[in-house]
């Protein structure tokens, strides 16, 4: 249940890591994706690298540097969803 139309911090959390559970994305993908704008998305970036909840991987071709999910981000989606399903 979301209350207004704004999303809460968490579920902007969860969005980000469910997106790249799904695959590696680039910056700009992710963004998009996310429908945040840069600031905002910036913000929620180095939060989850700082928490080590996803990772930078040089790709070592042109495509330059992807964002992945790491095992620590996917407990929190499964631990999200636990509480969720509480709700």
């Amino acid at each position: 249940m979301r209350l207004k139309n704004r999303r809460s911090e968490l579920i902007i959390i969860n969005d980000l890591l469910s997106l790249l559970e799904q695959e590696e994305l680039k910056k700009t993908h992710l963004m998009y994706k996310t429908n945040l704008s840069y600031s905002h998305f910036v913000k929620y970036l180095d939060y989850l690298l700082k928490k080590e909840l996803i990772g930078i991987k040089e790709t070592g071709n042109p495509i330059g540097k992807v964002y992945y999910i790491t095992n620590q981000g996917k407990k929190f989606i499964k631990e999200f969803k636990n509480v969720l399903d509480l709700l």
